[in-house]
């Protein structure tokens, strides 16, 4: 091993056992004084995966040469120890509580770990609370209602437009701010959530060069017991020169304005058979340099259980980043791209604790270059074209003691 990739691994460790230590620490000073829970999720498992990638490029690349064609193919099966997520709470006392989320990530030699969550609730009552810290954004319905511990999700990723970066997502779906929060309002059990944050780009860090403060907010209600409908909108105002929650775009925004609208429906009833997610997702972004972006995602999700133990189940991903193949939205993804996913799986449940799932995955992705254009010498190509087709078998097993 290259000695510089050692001493970055190292010092990963260093700090993986330091916040390990802080954990524990925390929890062994507290624990007999409060009540603090310390939940550990893993998620192993074991995929097939196969991928056609199709190249079209009609111009000269870099090489001098002229291209126009090029088809490439890959298959692997692997075993993975996926996801570890520690995930603590603690309620301090009758109104003050606290709750962190760490993820851990090994993909062949390169170890991740990422705090997904780290704040503090102030209840007051119901109608009325007050959240401080890094969390999810108020964005629909499956990303506050799911940890990253996926005993608790339906099935095996998020859709593919909440996803964390490192798994494919195309928004930022966490920010570090202030949230203001009520439930249970009136016969209809309205709710709300208020979110002042640092914004889009900032990753919920203090490296901001203006006083804009982004806001998102969400309304909903539950007219029977495990159906919400609810509306939510970000809205925040582009910071000039700052790149994308994916660490780069095209060309730098000269100051833009963001807005992001999701509608969203679930029925999620732990007492009835059918169960079903459907969202979708719109954003709008205006740059003064670039112009306006509009992109769009949907994701539908449906099972049915049959009895305690086995729910079949399927999810439809569509999202479009752009308006047109040649311009996409720098802030929903890095490049304009075209994603139409199908999964099909079943969930088995041994117990609260332990679940297995098995899915088929059908996915094509589509990526557009813009052409490029040079002042005074023209166009000099038609674009390029990149599609992968894929199919993969999944199993996994979600457990959490």
């Amino acid at each position: 091993m290259h000695p510089k990739s050692n001493n970055n691994h190292t010092q990963q460790m260093k700090k993986l056992i330091t916040i390990i230590s802080v954990c524990t620490g925390l929890w062994a000073g507290t624990a007999h004084a409060q009540d603090t829970k310390i939940r550990f999720f893993g998620q192993p498992e074991l995929s097939n995966y196969n991928t056609t990638s199709k190249n079209y490029f009609q111009g000269v690349n870099g090489m001098g040469q002229y291209v126009t064609k090029d088809t490439t193919y890959n298959s692997k099966t692997n075993f993975n120890t996926g996801n570890y997520v520690l995930f603590v709470t603690s309620q301090l006392n009758d109104r003050i509580s606290v709750l962190s989320e760490l993820s851990f990530n090994n993909k062949g030699n390169t170890f991740t770990y990422e705090v997904q969550r780290l704040m503090l609730r102030y209840y007051i009552s119901d109608y009325f609370s007050i959240r401080a810290g890094k969390m999810f954004t108020p964005v629909g319905y499956w990303n506050n209602q799911f940890t990253l511990g996926l005993v608790l999700q339906p099935t095996i990723q998020r859709p593919m437009a909440i996803r964390p970066v490192s798994e494919g997502g195309v928004l930022q779906y966490r920010d570090a701010g202030i949230q203001f929060e009520g439930e249970n309002i009136t016969k209809a059990r309205i709710f709300y959530k208020v979110l002042l944050g640092n914004g889009i780009g900032y990753y919920g860090s203090n490296d901001k060069n203006d006083n804009h403060i982004a806001v998102t907010s969400q309304l909903g209600f539950e007219p029977v017991d495990g159906l919400k409908v609810l509306a939510s909108g970000m809205f925040d105002r582009i910071e000039k020169g700052k790149p994308n929650p994916n660490g780069s775009i095209s060309s730098l925004p000269d100051n833009g304005n963001l807005q992001l609208i999701t509608l969203s429906a679930a029925y999620m009833n732990s007492e009835k058979k059918p169960e079903f997610i459907a969202e979708y997702l719109n954003q709008k972004s205006k740059f003064d340099n670039i112009g306006t972006r509009s992109s769009s995602s949907y994701y539908v999700y449906a099972g049915y259980k049959i009895n305690n133990k086995i729910t079949p189940y399927a999810l439809y991903n569509n999202t479009k980043a752009g308006a047109n193949t040649t311009e996409g939205d720098p802030y929903f993804s890095p490049i304009p791209v075209k994603i139409n996913l199908v999964t099909v799986g079943v969930r088995y449940k041994f117990n609260s604790n332990f679940i297995a799932k098995l899915e088929y995955e059908n996915n094509t992705e589509k990526f557009y270059y813009q052409d490029i254009v040079i002042e005074g010498f023209g166009k000099t190509d038609d674009g390029f074209t990149n599609t992968i087709s894929s199919n993969r078998l999944r199993f996994q097993v979600a457990f959490v003691f």
